[in-house]
């Protein structure tokens, strides 16, 4: 046989076993490749014949070699917009998922890495931080954070081609203001399956018969996550959703027992009315159940000098004037002066129920750019 088709019968064969092994297992091959401490060992035979007879087929050595670890894998938030957070509160979740593309079994070890005043990933700047943050693994693969359920911190074996969701829980302080932002990195950190730290053998000679590391993952933006290494992150935003209420408070003299109504001076027997300006801001959460609370105890009870008016205008025992939105389109209403529940609209006022020598309003909702106005007044002494 000559040695040009002996070796168009080898490319053959060879060719034939590789569509042989295709057939057996893509889905594997597409996600990570041949597996890692894959033994792969084959020998070549030729058959000759020596004037038309054939000979003993000569079969060469045994070429054999380990498939080398690669370490790859992906970081990728599953979030598409920012996640709002209310001040006070816990359990907000931001979702990532990590996907082993590599073609072995790892360990990952996971941190949460605030993003400390750089750019947002979806606007505006990063300028505050949780007040605390947990990352956990999702227990039972159903995409959702479970308390109590997703305890684990750490990701264990995760097989190649398989990948597992990850979540960032974060707790939020009071006294935030709205739309601050507080963007959090995931990073990942691949480890062996024993947990152990993984060492990159790239620029080391191949040594055959012996798994060596290839570290191969993308450069990810948290800090310390550079190009080919064992580390992969990505990120995502919390941003503050709340109510911005302001409170102004202003006297007007209605009358005096000299001047009447024209002109009238704050002097002893005049009549002053205080209005109080409750408002949300443009842009804003919705404000529910504001209580405001206006104690005259030390003006009345220690010092004298004001006297509560326990009829405001014309109806006797009704001395609290309010305007809001949820009632008769904010029309200013007569409230009484006893505690009689939720009145107009769910609001109610009381003086000197609640607390002593004390106007008390609540029950008001505001939403953004609205405003509710509260007014009683007093006679000075």
């Amino acid at each position: 046989m000559k040695a040009n088709n002996l070796y168009k019968l080898l490319i053959g064969a060879v060719a034939a076993l590789m569509l042989l092994a295709s057939g057996t297992g893509t889905a594997m091959a597409a996600a990570a490749g041949t597996s890692a401490n894959t033994t792969i060992s084959n020998s070549a035979t030729i058959n000759y014949k020596v004037a038309t007879i054939d000979q003993a087929a000569v079969s060469s050595n045994t070429a054999t070699f380990k498939v080398d670890r690669k370490v790859d894998f992906t970081v990728v938030t599953d979030e598409s917009a920012i996640v709002s957070v209310t001040p006070g509160s816990s359990g907000n979740v931001l979702k990532f998922t990590v996907d082993n593309t590599g073609n072995d079994t790892f360990d990952f070890d996971l941190a949460a890495v605030d993003l400390n005043g750089a750019s947002a990933k979806f606007g505006g700047t990063d300028n505050i931080n949780a007040s605390a943050t947990a990352v956990y693994v999702d227990a039972n693969s159903n995409d959702t954070y479970d308390s109590g359920t997703d305890t684990a911190t750490s990701i264990d074996d995760l097989a190649a081609g398989s990948n597992v969701t990850v979540f960032i829980v974060g707790s939020f302080a009071t006294g935030l203001t709205n739309n601050d932002i507080a963007s959090y990195y995931l990073r990942a950190t691949a480890k062996d399956s024993s947990g152990s730290a993984l060492t990159d053998d790239s620029s080391s000679a191949d040594v055959t018969g012996t798994v060596q590391n290839v570290l191969a993952t993308d450069d990810g933006p948290a800090p310390t996550d550079g190009n080919l290494d064992a580390i992969d992150s990505d990120y995502a935003d919390y941003k503050v959703n709340t109510a911005t209420i302001t409170v102004t408070k202003s006297s007007t003299v209605i009358s005096d027992p000299v001047n009447g109504t024209t002109n009238p001076k704050a002097i002893p027997g005049a009549v002053i009315e205080y209005t109080l300006t409750i408002s949300n801001s443009a842009g804003t959460a919705t404000a529910t159940n504001i209580t405001l609370s206006d104690s005259l105890n030390t003006e009345i009870a220690t010092n004298g000098y004001l006297a509560f008016n326990t009829q405001y205008d014309a109806t006797s025992g009704k001395g609290i004037k309010i305007g809001h939105p949820d009632y008769s389109s904010g029309a200013e209403t007569e409230y009484t002066n006893a505690d009689d529940g939720a009145e107009f609209g769910g609001v109610s006022a009381d003086w000197n129920i609640t607390g002593t020598n004390v106007v008390t309003v609540s029950g008001v909702t505001l939403d953004a750019s609205e405003s509710a106005t509260v007014k009683f007044r007093v006679t000075v002494q």
